[in-house]
């Protein structure tokens, strides 16, 4: 094993917390730390990556270039905070640093965007901490959202990425508050202890009582929308034997279905007409026709213009009426760009009556649903990396297009989400929003959690056992009838029962300067 270029301890501390500055005591900040309800006392940026997926895992046009199994750096927070008692704790968030979706744009290297998203990862550290003391973590939270997006456009980064930063340090702080509390985040929102007030956004939600769109109980059990990868073996046939694995677990979605007992499927589609005809031709081979299979199609902005989509779905039709009629609806068929331009309004409404279209990418900003929702897309999507509150928000805005008579729906995807943290805070949210199946595909392209420390398997071990499973020396979640019972995340926080192992990680800045560049 090569020696580590830097310390495990090297950490970005947080220079501008109150308590950490000579001379601060008896100052007018410490007196307004002392009237808030809560204080940031430091912010810690860190980095881990996973080995090598087991599996290549490709989205969009791949023009005959293999897709190669990819280590992930997944990217954490550590707040610590106090409140007005003097009690203290720590909140944490992570999630996969997924530059290739985030963002896009031709000519843009692997490497200049990853530097571009930590650098945009610690301007939110540094826009929390300018504003460390708080009494509610809503209004926290707009405040510093507003500031995140703005730095982000002034620094030439898309919308999307700013949520991405922005959602990190909302989801550290709200595991904080939580934690302070001894209280689930469920527990939280629905006792309004967040301060969450949905009209400072839309003001068309004022008078809307919670219970419209806020469940009386989370949920805890959710299926498992299986990812169809375009690059995933679909039958023995597509993986040679000398090509296997032979690792234990599941190789072909034929594989997964028997052994996952899998209903719900996310197919990844190429925006090439006659490839992806023929792909889906033999996915429907596959699936399980015993059943009520549902279907999702991710499209990941790969069609060039809605009439070109259009055609596509419609030859779906005719050549496959089986498959067709279980489509439930179809995600971000075009580029982002184009998705919320009101001129498309007419093909829009045309197409959803095909099947319901819904955004992911194109929602980058908190009025991006209410907007696409306009010119007759049926939904969004809900993924942790865009935002908690803001699906909070898109919730609420559901119930009261569905109280006007309106057919709209949220549904739940997935960024690689892995364990322990950003998978279980994905599950967590999705929870609140009400949503009982939800796109999967971490499990699937990674070994089990062999990511972790041994300090964070046992974690697992100790809080998370009807969760996972463990098979051999490695846990796994535990899938059972296409299932993943998550009863055990509904403790004090957003789902992560311990601190994670931070000597396990990297700083996140130290990181950066020493991978290398690709």
């Amino acid at each position: 094993m090569s020696k580590r270029p830097f310390p495990r301890r090297t950490f970005l501390k947080g220079t501008l917390a109150a308590g950490f500055l000579p001379g601060l005591a008896g100052s007018s900040e410490a007196k307004v730390a002392e009237k808030s309800r809560f204080h940031i006392e430091t912010i810690d940026l860190f980095t881990r990556v996973s080995p090598p997926g087991r599996m290549a895992f490709a989205i969009g046009k791949q023009d005959g270039k293999p897709a190669k199994p990819l280590s992930n750096p997944v990217g954490y927070v550590r707040m610590r905070l106090r409140d007005a008692e003097g009690n203290r704790t720590f909140g944490c968030s992570g999630e996969r640093l997924s530059v290739r979706w985030l963002d896009k744009r031709p000519g843009r290297p692997r490497h200049q965007k990853l530097i571009e998203l930590v650098g945009l990862i610690e301007q939110a550290r540094r826009i929390y901490l300018e504003g460390s003391n708080f009494d509610q973590p809503f209004d926290q939270w707009l405040s510093c959202y507003k500031r995140i997006l703005h730095a982000g456009r002034e620094a030439g980064q898309v919308d999307l990425t700013s949520a991405f930063a922005s959602s990190l340090m909302e989801r550290a702080m709200l595991d904080g508050v939580c934690r302070l509390a001894g209280r689930p985040l469920f527990d939280m929102v629905r006792e309004d202890r967040l301060g969450f007030r949905p009209a400072a956004v839309h003001p068309e939600l004022e008078g809307l009582p919670p219970e419209a769109y806020l469940r009386s109980q989370p949920v805890t059990n959710f299926h498992i929308r299986h990812t169809i990868g375009i690059a995933d073996p679909l039958t023995d046939a597509d993986l040679l034997p000398e090509k296997r694995l032979n690792d234990g677990l599941p190789e072909t979605l034929e594989e997964y279905v028997e052994t996952d007992g899998l209903t719900y499927f996310k197919v990844k589609i190429e925006g090439e007409t006659q490839h992806d005809l023929d792909r889906l031709a033999r996915v429907w081979e596959v699936l399980p026709k015993y059943c009520d299979v549902l279907v999702t199609m991710d499209a990941n902005e790969m069609f060039p213009d809605l009439s070109v989509f259009e055609g596509f779905l419609h030859q779906v039709r005719r050549q496959l009426p089986g498959l067709f009629d279980h489509i439930a609806w179809v995600e971000q068929p075009v580029p982002r760009a184009l998705s919320l331009d009101p001129a498309s309004a007419v093909d829009v409404r045309r197409i959803s009556r095909l099947k319901p279209l819904i955004i992911d990418e194109a929602d980058g900003t908190l009025d991006a649903f209410k907007r696409a929702h306009q010119i007759g897309y049926v939904g969004t999507s809900h993924k942790d990396c865009k935002g908690f509150f803001k699906s909070l928000l898109n919730r609420a805005l559901i119930a009261r297009y569905r109280e006007e008579g309106h057919d709209v729906f949220m549904s739940g995807e997935d960024l690689t989400c892995l364990p322990i943290v950003p998978l279980h805070q994905d599950f967590v949210s999705q929870s609140i929003l009400g949503i009982n199946q939800c796109g999967r595909n971490g499990h699937h392209y990674h070994y089990g959690l062999s990511s972790l420390s041994t300090k964070e398997k046992k974690q697992i071990e100790r809080h998370h056992r009807g969760m996972y499973v463990k098979r051999g020396e490695e846990w796994f979640l535990n899938i059972r009838f296409g299932q993943v019972d998550a009863k055990s995340l509904q403790c004090p926080g957003y789902g992560v029962a311990e601190e994670p192992d931070w000597d396990s990680m990297d700083a996140m800045r130290m990181w950066l300067e020493n991978r290398p560049r690709a």
